[in-house]
């Protein structure tokens, strides 16, 4: 039986733990909620709101194996492959779409 190992996060997720522990750090009184600029890209939170509509993805047989590859690679699964992707590019494009 062969383990499936996770691989080591990267120097963006290093940052990310970083900056949650500086701040976590902080006397509750010095913390400030994050900028406008800040929540605007914050898609992993807005991730989190009930889902209320689908959408069906359609793929080509190459592009599904590379996004199957993708999940395997990354131990997650296929849709959260795409949210890492997708939200943040389209939120650094148009905005949160959170008006």
């Amino acid at each position: 039986m062969a383990l499936n190992r996770r691989p080591r996060p990267s120097a963006a997720d290093e940052r990310e733990i970083e900056a949650f522990a500086e701040r976590a750090e902080r006397p509750k009184s010095d913390r400030q909620t994050p900028s406008p600029a800040n929540a605007a890209s914050d898609w992993r939170s807005r991730n989190k709101e009930p889902k209320t509509t689908g959408l069906n993805f359609r793929l080509s047989k190459s592009q599904s194996a590379l996004l199957q590859e993708a999940a395997a690679d990354q131990d997650i699964s296929q849709q959260k492959v795409l949210e890492r992707i997708i939200w943040p590019l389209l939120e650094e494009k148009y905005g949160s779409g959170a008006h």
